[in-house]
């Protein structure tokens, strides 16, 4: 059954890549190098699924920056060892964890660096594309990865804009240089974000077959719709814009941009959509919700799956003494279907591990529906529309607000928002950050929330009260960046 399994995560990355030699890689830690010889199409789709490949490394979304590190940060899981204690604590002195943030950083730009030269190839090759489309997708999703990474490491050491926006640190790398690269303002790095993700969804606006309404035959070198969910399609790149306005304070942006992701629920006839609300008994072997999924890492049954299973059920690492007041209503099927008692505590052991498999993604030649191992999550419906809710109820119009969140808890089988009386601007602001931490469990989502919103008392694993400071929040730049960027 596991090389069932491995074969089909194998073929769909061949799907996305065209590139038959997927996991002859050295790894998820390999380089792109710059005598990589971009001779046909199909070297571009492979350097693009070798980006998707270095986002899976366990130093990046596979782990530090979901499970591993970031959970522990969160206060979602209950440390361990000396790293994930150091996690908790955002002891950035600690050397175990002062490594991991270094490994992780490096990785990060070798994404960015791929990004890169993969952009760089593609606006000036002579190489005719089977489609302009896919030429047009290749390079989009360059561009928006290359932001949405660098977005993620201005998350984590920049102070919040509402912080300090002024604050100098990291650059935005968009090309090789052996010069030391400038070290630019947060405002000045949300601008190139903001930049490069309008580049994309203006190139995706015309080529991605995820706006078409239904699925079709695919032809030679053209994307499958049905797979798209799995790569930085048109919606993922304005779920991501929906989350930098957000993390800027840009409202009616953010307002704007979720509900360019929305329009998918809205526009498209319910057996054509790609991600749609998982509701009560609709989820079958899929315990991690994958169709909420706007955009999701692929991974193969020895990553993140893998590492799910040895966090929480090899090494019985329970998650916060507060579970149950997270999700205090036992209807909640995100409650019901990702945890299992363990002890006198809980465990995530369904969520993201072996248990769970994503179905009707990939079909065999006889029409049979196969299996897959959990795909990380990068951005989700659930977080989009919790940012067009906060940025209406920031706006002052609390009453639509809680609208869309009483929908959202509906599809759960909660009515937190329904049942609150007396909903003000404020006790609205509650009701939204306690469907976040329910919502995005698991994700590493929950530290970026916390900062943007510049929580100084946040509740620890074990139930105690923990004082943060802002400073805590911002991780400091590695002594070796410029390495790193090179």
């Amino acid at each position: 059954m596991k090389k069932t399994i491995f074969f089909l995560i194998a073929l769909l990355m061949m799907t996305l890549s065209s590139c038959n030699d997927y996991f002859d890689k050295t790894g998820d830690e390999q380089h792109i190098t710059d005598k990589k010889f971009f001779g046909d199409e199909t070297a571009f789709a492979s350097t693009l699924t070798d980006c998707y490949t270095l986002m899976r490394s366990r130093d990046l979304y596979g782990g530090m920056l979901t499970l591993e590190m970031m959970e522990f940060a969160n206060q979602n899981m209950a440390p361990h060892d000396a790293f994930s204690s150091a996690a908790a604590q955002l002891n950035f002195a600690d050397a175990a964890l002062a490594a991991r943030v270094d490994s992780m950083t490096h990785a990060a730009y070798r994404v960015v660096a791929a990004c890169n030269k993969l952009i760089d190839e593609a606006e000036r090759t002579k190489v005719v594309f089977t489609s302009a489309g896919k030429k047009k997708i290749i390079t989009a999703e360059a561009y928006a990865l290359r932001a949405a990474v660098q977005f993620d490491l201005l998350r984590l050491f920049h102070p919040a804009p509402a912080t300090d926006a002024g604050f100098r640190g990291l650059p935005y790398v968009t090309h090789t240089s052996a010069n030391v690269p400038e070290a630019l303002t947060t405002t000045q790095i949300l601008q190139a974000v903001n930049t490069d993700l309008a580049h994309a969804a203006q190139l995706l606006k015309t080529a991605d077959p995820i706006l078409k309404e239904r699925n079709s035959i695919v032809g030679v070198g053209e994307f499958d719709r049905r797979l798209r969910t799995f790569q930085m399609n048109y919606y993922a790149v304005k779920a991501v814009q929906a989350r930098v306005a957000l993390w800027q304070g840009n409202y009616e942006q953010a307002v704007a941009q979720a509900d360019s992701v929305l329009a998918h629920l809205q526009n498209t006839v319910a057996r054509y959509r790609l991600f749609y609300w998982v509701t009560p008994g609709h989820y079958g072997s899929d315990f991690s919700f994958s169709r909420e999924y706007v955009f999701g890492i692929a991974s193969t049954p020895t990553g993140f799956a893998r590492l799910s299973d040895d966090m929480f059920k090899t090494k019985g690492i329970q998650t916060t003494t507060s579970l149950r007041d997270i999700y205090a209503d036992n209807a909640d099927i995100r409650y019901r279907a990702w945890f299992r008692q363990q002890g006198s505590g809980y465990a995530m052991s369904n969520k993201f591990g072996s248990a769970t498999l994503l179905t009707d993604y990939v079909y065999s030649t006889s029409a049979t529906a196969t299996s897959l191992p959990a795909a990380i999550p990068y951005i989700k419906l659930g977080e989009v529309m919790l940012i067009k809710v906060e940025a209406l109820n920031e706006m002052g119009q609390t009453s639509a607000a809680r609208s869309l969140l009483e929908e959202m808890q509906g599809y759960k089988d909660i009515s937190y928002a329904s049942r609150a009386t007396s909903v003000t601007k404020e006790s609205l602001r509650e009701l939204i950050y306690d469907e976040a931490r329910r919502d995005l469990f698991g994700e590493g989502q929950l530290f970026y929330l916390n900062k943007r919103l510049g929580l100084t008392s946040v509740k620890a694993a074990d139930g105690t009260m923990r004082t943060v400071t802002l400073n805590q929040y911002t991780f400091p730049l590695p002594a070796d960046l410029f390495n790193a960027i090179q």
